[in-house]
């Protein structure tokens, strides 16, 4: 589960993640209630949710592949890696 949404610290009626999710996974069904991820599979682990939350109601939980990834950023993104000495 990629977003843990806390439901003691969610602000009742704020939909805030729910307004700056880019992938439109999160959903608040009432003002009363605590938002719902729709599409968990679907998260981009961009962080803008938890970033945004005012009470920091919201974790992301990285999966174990993600997190481990030793590969550079650059070569991901299909760029010449960088030449960079290591001392």
């Amino acid at each position: 589960m990629p977003i843990v949404i806390d439901p003691k610290i969610c602000r009742e009626g704020c939909t805030i993640c729910d307004y700056f999710c880019p992938g439109d996974i999160i959903y608040r069904i009432s003002p009363k209630e605590s938002p719902v991820v729709k599409y968990q599979d679907e998260c981009w682990y961009c962080g803008i949710c938890a970033d945004n939350c005012p009470v920091d109601a919201i974790t992301i939980v990285f999966p174990e592949n993600m997190v481990n990834c030793q590969t550079d950023v650059r070569t991901l993104m299909g760029l010449p890696a960088q030449n960079v000495s290591r001392s």
